[in-house]
């Protein structure tokens, strides 16, 4: 019996390591740099969370709410250290528009 309990143990962990592998690579392909790419946001701090992350010594020019495929994006516009211009892409469907 506990070697029953064991094996199921191991392919439940099995289970979660590949489904959170699987995420990790989805996401790689979602840089932020366009509607196609977009990085697929849960709520508006994560979106600043990830410019954070990504961009930590950039300055914030603004952000701009916008629709592409009938989906709502927010497009937040930064500024990097040596003057270039960035804008990372955020589909917020999952939130939006869905009250507080």
């Amino acid at each position: 019996m506990k070697e029953l309990k064991l094996i199921g143990f191991i392919i439940c962990s099995l289970i979660i390591i590949s489904c959170s592998t699987t995420k990790n690579i989805k996401q790689t392909s979602r840089d932020g740099s366009s509607y196609e790419k977009a990085i697929i946001a849960k709520s508006i701090s994560e979106e600043y969370e990830y410019v954070k992350t990504v961009c930590s010594n950039c300055q914030f020019l603004g952000q701009a709410l916008s629709y592409y495929n009938d989906r709502p994006y927010d497009i937040l516009n930064l500024k990097k250290p040596n003057g270039e211009k960035v804008s990372y892409y955020f589909d917020i469907s999952s939130f939006f528009g869905k009250g507080f």
